[in-house]
């Protein structure tokens, strides 16, 4: 007979034989709140008690939907991949402007950076239309939605107002450590955002919310949505397979992926030619393609052809929050936190000349 789960933060108290009152006193003086208050502190906020009828909006919607939500892992939540490819931007320009250090840019340096930088804020702008304008005033009508995971875009804008200054600033024959420095502030505060959006956020939308009436919500926005920020959320997935995965399990047709122009393959081709190429450009020193994987040489073995399409003959992209490490002509990913990436791969690119 397997063990039973270890109880939550709120209700070890109850188990160990102190009353919930004593319990949650003394939990409130250790984390420093208020008696009742929910602690949101970045990367220490803990697990949300979602059961927990303080967040309960509306009397004709309880926290009951949690089951519905079983056979799709939070891992594997829309929000979850969405985040992940905020993540991917953040730590791979991160890792190519420390890169380039006090080095003066020349031209391509300065037209990759330009262009990564307008294309993340566009991304990060929306997303967070999206959030503001239309995912949490839905998500309110039923849920006391905490104040503080909306009220932290106000600080992240700002600075991404700076940023976008910098990056229009960036020229020729001068370093980019400025912005460097400054991007290494924006992600040590977008990361711990994210996280307490998917620890208390997350968790509450799907107790009060069905996986049909979240689907409903997003698709009301993503029917309009950045076609290169919609293709960031593809390629970080890292894999057709693991798409094709999502899809079915969002209850997206799999000819999504095959339509010409708008399609999930589309959108990851375009995502990778408007963003990937530059970040791995300036990772590798000079100009490449990622749009695809290059071709091998020699024909492969009927054991390494079985193996590939095991996998993904399209496959290309990193997983989607590990850092790139450059070895030679190839970025190797390593993962970070499992349950937010995908499986290591290995990336070949294609060197084209610079023009």
């Amino acid at each position: 007979m397997p063990s039973a789960a270890p109880p939550t933060l709120e209700l070890l108290g109850p188990t160990l034989g102190v009353s919930t009152r004593t319990w949650n006193a003394a939990c409130a003086e250790a984390y420093g709140t208020a008696e009742g208050e929910i602690l949101i502190d970045g990367f220490a906020t803990p697990a949300i008690n979602w059961r927990d009828l303080r967040f309960q909006a509306d009397p004709a919607f309880g926290p009951d939907k949690m089951e519905l939500w079983a056979k799709i892992p939070v891992e594997h939540d829309g929000w979850v991949r969405a985040h992940n490819a905020i993540r991917h931007e953040l730590t791979q320009f991160k890792r190519a402007l420390d890169g380039l250090g006090e080095q003066p840019l020349c031209d391509w340096q300065v037209s990759a950076i330009k262009a990564y930088v307008t294309g993340h804020l566009v991304h990060i702008h929306e997303h967070h239309s999206n959030e503001d304008k239309v995912f949490n005033p839905a998500i309110r009508k039923r849920v006391v939605y905490p104040e503080k995971l909306e009220a932290d875009h106000v600080q992240l804008v700002q600075m991404m107002d700076e940023i976008e200054r910098m990056g229009k600033a960036v020229i020729v024959g001068e370093p980019v450590s400025a912005l460097a420095r400054l991007w290494t502030e924006y992600e040590a505060m977008m990361l711990p955002h994210l996280h307490e959006e998917e620890t208390v956020g997350l968790p509450l939308a799907r107790a009060y919310f069905t996986p049909q009436e979240i689907g409903k919500i997003v698709e009301s926005f993503m029917k309009d949505g950045d076609p290169v920020s919609m293709g960031g959320f593809v390629h970080v997935m890292g894999s057709k397979k693991v798409a094709l995965g999502f899809m079915a399990e969002a209850g997206i047709p799999s000819f999504v992926w095959h339509i010409p122009g708008k399609g999930f393959k589309a959108l990851r081709t375009l995502y990778r030619k408007k963003m990937q190429s530059h970040v791995d450009s300036l990772l590798a020193g000079h100009v490449v393609s990622s749009v695809r994987k290059e071709k091998a040489a020699a024909k492969p073995s009927k054991g390494a052809t079985a193996a590939a399409k095991a996998g993904d003959s399209e496959n290309l992209a990193p997983a989607s929050i590990g850092a790139a490490a450059l070895l030679g002509s190839s970025i190797h990913v390593a993962s970070v936190p499992q349950q937010l990436s995908s499986p290591v791969k290995r990336m070949d690119v294609q060197v084209l000349s610079a023009r």
